[in-house]
């Protein structure tokens, strides 16, 4: 899949976003100019979506992947779409899948709708996938050629996901001011900032500052089953469309720096694929600061992490520190093409180490 996208092209987002309760139950109506849909799903996804539409049927031929979010499952999705000439893919679930139908949409030429069922990460509003092998272990994040044509959000079926899905949403979106901060600072600094990436700083620190005002509420008001409330929209727009803007618009100094490749290296671990995208992502954030020296701002965030359910110890993931787990997050972090290097210029592994030695001291205090 080679294109002469560049890693610093402005990519505003889908050409359309809709975000309306109960828009889910319409999803034939956004697809009037096609004649052959083919949707792409998986299990959970698929039996959420079908529940809310209160069916037992898609209104289209269906496929599901693997749950891997790997090339080599498009690759094997095409094969098997091909059968249906399709002339629009539909993907209904939350990121990998989103990321999966991302590369088949890419590999067939094909148009491509997005109906998310969660708010775990921004890959349905964002133009790259995150690809991982068949261990789950990150391998990259190709940019499309294109964006999707319709993103579709109904925050009454997403809401319908257990609260502790939205978390991992939460995590993955703070990191976008985290880490983009200081790679604009040194941006700033050498070149000057561009008018997009001004407005992507502004969007960053206004997602930061949203996340912390709406994340309890809006957690607490799914699970008393307020799935209408204000909140929750907030929240789930904030997960999907603001956070995809941010990196949309601010381009390669926007999209991930730290806190990404730390979670791409806590993916060379056993047992990673336990936690979700966003709590390793979270987890990252805590571990740039550090690297950074801003100890404050960890005890800052610590009482809303807290307070949210993130992550801040490689236990709360299911994985266990030891001086082994941490030089190999810490090695993968550090290799020549780490985003890290954006925020920290003169990193070293040693430091990555420390600061995951340090972290479990502060979050035990």
């Amino acid at each position: 899949m080679t294109s002469n996208v560049k890693e610093s092209d402005v990519r505003s987002g889908p050409d359309r976003y809709v975000s309306e309760a109960g828009a889910a139950k319409h999803v034939p109506d956004y697809l009037s100019d096609y004649e052959r849909p083919l949707i792409l799903t998986g299990v959970k996804s698929a039996d959420a979506f079908l529940k809310y539409n209160e069916t037992d049927d898609f209104f289209a031929p269906a496929l599901r992947y693997d749950g891997s979010a790997s090339v080599e499952n498009a690759k094997e999705l095409v094969e098997q779409a091909k059968a249906y000439n399709p002339d629009v893919i539909v993907a209904i679930g939350a990121g990998k899948l989103s990321d999966t139908a991302k590369n088949v949409a890419e590999m067939m030429n094909l148009p491509l709708v997005i109906v998310a069922t969660l708010c775990s990460s921004c890959a349905a509003y964002s133009a790259c996938s995150v690809n991982y092998d068949a261990q789950h272990r990150y391998l990259g994040s190709p940019m499309h050629k294109s964006n999707s044509m319709l993103l579709l959000v109904d925050p009454a079926l997403i809401a319908e996901a257990p609260a502790e899905s939205m978390v991992g949403g939460i995590g993955d979106t703070i990191a976008k001011f985290y880490e983009a901060d200081p790679v604009f600072e040194i941006k700033k600094a050498k070149e000057g900032l561009t008018a997009f990436d001004r407005l992507s700083a502004t969007g960053s620190a206004l997602l930061r500052d949203t996340l912390i005002e709406v994340s309890e509420p809006a957690l607490a008001d799914m699970r008393a089953g307020n799935t209408k409330s204000a909140n929750v929209k907030m929240l789930i727009d904030t997960n999907l469309g603001l956070a995809g803007i941010v990196g949309g618009f601010g381009g390669a100094a926007a999209r991930q720096s730290g806190a990404h490749a730390i979670h791409n290296g806590l993916t060379q671990l056993p047992g990673s694929a336990a936690s979700m995208h966003g709590e390793k992502v979270a987890y990252g954030v805590l571990i740039q600061l550090l690297v950074e020296g801003k100890v404050d701002e960890v005890k800052r965030l610590l009482p809303f992490y807290d307070a949210v359910g993130l992550p801040h110890t490689m236990e709360q993931m299911g994985l266990e520190y030891t001086p082994d787990n941490a030089a190999v997050v810490a090695a993968h972090a550090t290799r020549p093409e780490s985003a890290f290097y954006n925020a920290v210029p003169d990193l070293t592994a040693e430091r990555i180490e420390q600061a995951m030695a340090n972290l479990e001291t502060i979050a035990n205090d």
